[in-house]
């Protein structure tokens, strides 16, 4: 996450306003690790206006507030596109025995979309993604890393899906008599083996 150009100023009733609701508005006071959490969460919503083409954010000639509001609603658009693309895949997931994939996908993100605060740590993965896929995260993380993680996953199931399951089964179990606990890639093991892919997919990882 770059910094913001922003003074303490514009940024701390930002978080005075969310400690507010984050206590219930019983009270304001709160740890100075749940501060650091707030100013993060609004750090990361005013982020997400900057990276959707806010260049007034990056001068700091558009309001903190109004940037926050905005990179808020873009947050909550990429939680819905995230279920959206969660339910489609899991209709047809295959996981062929590869347990890290299967608990990545079929038990780890159910637990994120129901866990996931959108308010009050958006900034937060929550998730151990501990299949490996094939781009690099870098430095993303929240729903950005979640989102971009379940893309590749889609992508790479439909790649997966122009070959026959006994094939990649065979492939895999060539690889690696017991590949079920491997912590790899898929498609790299079958690229490995020398699988053509067809030339009527075209995905780009």
């Amino acid at each position: 996450m770059e910094e913001m150009d922003y003074p303490l100023e514009e940024l701390i009733p930002l978080v005075a306003g969310l400690a507010e609701g984050y206590t219930g508005y019983e009270h304001s006071s709160i740890t100075y690790e749940k501060a650091e959490m707030l100013m993060g969460a609004v750090l990361y919503c005013i982020n997400e206006c900057r990276m959707q083409g806010g260049d007034q954010v990056s001068a700091g000639r558009m309001p903190a507030k109004e940037a926050y509001r905005i990179g808020q609603k873009i947050v909550i658009q990429k939680v819905k596109k995230l279920h959206r693309l969660y339910n489609d895949l899991i209709l047809d997931f295959r996981d062929y025995g590869l347990e890290c994939l299967r608990d990545t996908i079929v038990k780890g993100m159910p637990q994120f979309l129901q866990r996931y605060d959108v308010r009050y740590a958006p900034q937060e993965t929550l998730l151990i993604l501990d299949y490996p896929i094939l781009e690099d995260l870098g430095t993303m993380s929240g729903i950005d890393a979640v989102l971009t993680y379940v893309e590749c996953i889609c992508k790479e199931q439909r790649l997966l899906r122009e070959y026959d399951d006994i094939y990649v089964l065979e492939t895999l179990r060539a690889y690696h008599p017991e590949y079920e606990i491997l912590v790899e890639n898929i498609s790299s093991i079958i690229a490995a083996a020398g699988a053509e892919r067809p030339s009527s997919v075209d995905i780009v990882f």
